[in-house]
């Protein structure tokens, strides 16, 4: 990958301002970089876990497009599909080197993906959604028969936060919410653990897995930002952690984590939505 150009498109240039911050010049911003590339990490850990190589893999709401295009590197064929066109302009610019397939729109306007993927990434996707079933039903079509679904969303019960769950909070605020929002400002509400596991199901999903995951300590909250600052100063480089950070806060990652990991696979039949 490579850091493009910079353009007049707002889409792009917002995803390209992420993309210096979380990895090109991580002084920027050091506990977003340290955070970021953790993030990366784990997902990519995960993947290496459950698929051989050369599986089909589809990234919804790509952004930038930087897990897939890993993904693409290391020899998986990869979709990436996003509904700004300044994303995915963005992501062709970054392409270097593996099999991509670039698409815009969304995910429940692409039939002709029925049954292809081996694996669908949907990570910091369905907080800005509301009403999600579409677009997991889409998903879990779009996906072969026992194929994975990995999920990344953030945490409502975190001790931070101070949004409604998608189970509590008013009809009015999610129906007032900016629906495919481009950032977490625009965020009115999130999902715990119990909720988002009960919209999986409700599609037909299995869940293979659950955990909390970004402590606060690595995103930077609590003023430990400073510290990266500080530890970005002396040492040149982010801070550097392995695919499971949560285990740093363990067993109180309900509370202390900002995020939440899900991986799901394909059950026989969808369910009615």
């Amino acid at each position: 990958m490579r850091l493009p150009p910079p353009s007049d498109d707002p889409d792009y240039t917002r995803v390209r301002e992420h993309d210096i911050r979380e990895l090109w010049d991580p002084s920027l911003e050091p506990h977003v970089a340290a955070a970021y590339q953790a993030r990366l990490l784990a997902l990519e850990d995960l993947v290496s876990e459950r698929l051989p190589s050369r599986s089909r893999i589809l990234d919804v709401g790509c952004a930038q497009g930087t897990l897939g295009l890993r993904l693409a590197e290391a020899g998986h064929l990869v979709t990436l599909l996003d509904i700004r066109k300044g994303h995915i302009d963005y992501a062709k610019a970054r392409f270097t080197a593996g099999s991509v397939d670039f698409r815009l729109g969304r995910i429940e306007e692409q039939p002709d993906l029925l049954g292809q993927f081996d694996l669908v990434l949907f990570t910091e996707i369905i907080e800005h959604m509301h009403s999600p079933s579409g677009a997991l039903t889409a998903i879990w079509r779009a996906l072969k028969a026992g194929g994975f679904l990995i999920m990344t969303t953030p945490n409502a019960e975190y001790v931070l936060s101070s949004l409604d769950s998608y189970g509590s909070a008013p009809q009015e605020i999610i129906e007032q919410s900016e629906e495919n929002s481009a950032d977490g400002d625009a965020h009115r509400f999130l999902y715990k653990r119990e909720e988002l596991i009960a919209v999986l199901r409700s599609v037909g999903f299995f869940i293979v897995e659950h955990r909390y995951t970004m402590p606060f300590w690595l995103v930077g909250h609590a003023r430990t930002r400073y510290l990266h600052h500080a530890l970005f100063t002396l040492r040149a480089r982010p801070v550097v952690v392995g695919p499971r950070p949560e285990r740093s806060v363990q067993p109180l990652g309900r509370w202390l984590c900002s995020s939440q990991l899900l991986v799901a696979q394909r059950a026989a039949a969808p369910t009615a939505v």
